[in-house]
């Protein structure tokens, strides 16, 4: 491929001539994103001051930038090479290769966001430009820093990704937060989570219809066809839309607008009934959310349990049993204080015996009974049930989240199932959450699977 070959649209040619601080392309695959990313980086690198020297690339691995751009001869890196030295790996700060402009030379790193040694040791220096491709498969923790770099550093920031799940950070974080352009061209889905509150960062959509005239359109058939209508992959790939992982048990059912209200709306005085309902686990870092947690999740209910409200949940440090029922009685104080007439019970993991009765012993909240959770009835309650009668209440409107619970929200979008239709347990602190809320249901279950309708 050679420059001449490439077709461009008014939209690429807008990106090249767009002078905002960070860019974020998100769209359908083999929609040029990379291929416009890459020129945008490159005239970075062309047109930076002569003590502007040092712009990173940041991909998935090594191994897929090596490919995607060391290699693949549609990459800026081999349109130019009479631009730029051959890349090395064994020295160093990694892959890198040398660029010349006529203000001096630039040094360009290739970085794996699997590398958490090597990324975080580079952009704790001072990037002058940088280029994150396909965000959705990195950790949030790569983007957080070099979203933070840019903007300390006042450099500028490129991004592509295809579509990924509508709870992924990267986007409630960042992409969202975007001035879109072309708006006529980018899918309702999209733009619906679009806050648009950061006038220094643009968004572009890429979809098949506008932004692939290289492809014929058997090649586009071709790739519409590749993928289920409908299925994660089909929105994010061809559709180039957030969407929701294959096997989900919950976020096909989920929707902002039914199911999360803003705290401010939700009328406490009718509650009839208020309970925190707590699962335990060993983690003593609550951000990481990678292992199993402490989490109590303090559920409402309505008359006759017609609606189910989360109305907090809140992650402890599992450092100790007197130190997990000060935190929680800490942040029940509120609660109690207002609405002492509806706060009854305290529901425990019924697996912890120990934690049950010190709480017992240690419980400032004498009106509030505690006790140890139901998790199963023979025939009627079990991990299957429990699953489906989350998507049942989801369903009939009934499961409702306050602005407060966002994490629980969010952590039931990415909830999977297994291969028995029960929540598939992968020892995180999602399912810490996702278990905590389903005591609550267990302790109503009766009442609650009476009603039909909200």
């Amino acid at each position: 491929m050679k420059f001449t070959d490439i077709i461009w649209t008014d939209k690429m040619r807008s990106v090249m001539a767009d002078e905002s601080q960070m860019l974020f392309l998100v769209g359908a695959t083999g929609c040029s994103k990379s291929l416009v990313a890459g020129h945008k980086f490159m005239q970075w690198i062309m047109e930076a001051p002569s003590d502007a020297t040092q712009f990173y690339i940041i991909v998935k691995d090594i191994g897929t930038g090596v490919r995607n751009i060391l290699q693949n001869e549609d990459s800026f890196y081999n349109l130019y090479s009479f631009m730029r030295e051959k890349y090395r790996d064994n020295v160093a700060g990694g892959a890198q290769f040398v660029w010349h402009t006529r203000n001096g030379d630039k040094t360009v790193y290739l970085v794996g966001a699997d590398n958490k040694a090597s990324w975080s040791k580079i952009l704790g220096s001072n990037p002058d430009g940088i280029w994150l491709e396909e965000m959705s498969v990195m950790h949030i923790d790569v983007i957080r820093e070099a979203v933070g770099r840019a903007i300390s550093r006042k450099c500028k920031l490129i991004g592509t990704t295809n579509g990924g799940l509508p709870s992924q950070e990267f986007y409630t974080e960042f992409i969202n937060h975007a001035k879109v352009q072309y708006r006529e061209t980018v899918p309702s889905i999209e733009m619906a989570d679009m806050v648009e509150d950061w006038e220094y960062a643009h968004y572009y959509h890429f979809n098949l219809n506008d932004d692939a005239p290289h492809l014929t359109e058997e090649d586009k058939d071709k790739l519409i066809r590749t993928y289920p209508e409908n299925s994660f992959y089909y929105m994010s790939k061809v559709m180039g839309c957030r969407g929701f992982a294959e096997g989900a048990a919950y976020a096909s059912l989920m929707d902002k607008e039914l199911h999360l209200i803003p705290f401010e709306k939700i009328e406490l005085s009718n509650l009839w009934e208020i309970g925190l309902f707590v699962d335990v686990g060993s983690n003593k870092d609550p951000s990481d959310t990678s292992k199993a947690s402490t989490v109590g999740t303090l559920v409402g209910y309505s008359r006759d349990c017609q609606r189910i409200i989360v109305l907090e949940c809140w992650v402890v440090p599992a450092t100790s049993h007197d130190d997990i029922i000060a935190a929680f009685q800490d942040k029940l104080e509120w609660w109690f204080t207002y609405y002492m007439q509806k706060l009854q019970k305290i529901v425990i993991d019924s697996a912890e015996n120990i934690l049950i009765n010190t709480w017992k012993n240690k419980n400032i909240y004498r009106t509030i009974q505690v006790k140890g959770s139901v998790k199963a009835y023979k025939d009627i309650i079990n991990l299957k049930t429990r699953c489906a009668l989350k998507q049942q209440l989801l369903m009939q409107n009934r499961l409702l989240w306050t602005s407060h619970a966002y994490n629980s929200y969010v952590a039931h979008t990415r909830i999977l199932l297994d291969e028995k239709g029960a929540e598939l347990d992968l020892s995180v602190q999602d399912n810490d959450i996702a278990d905590s809320l389903a005591y609550a249901l267990t302790e109503k279950w009766y009442a609650i699977t009476k009603e039909t309708r909200r």
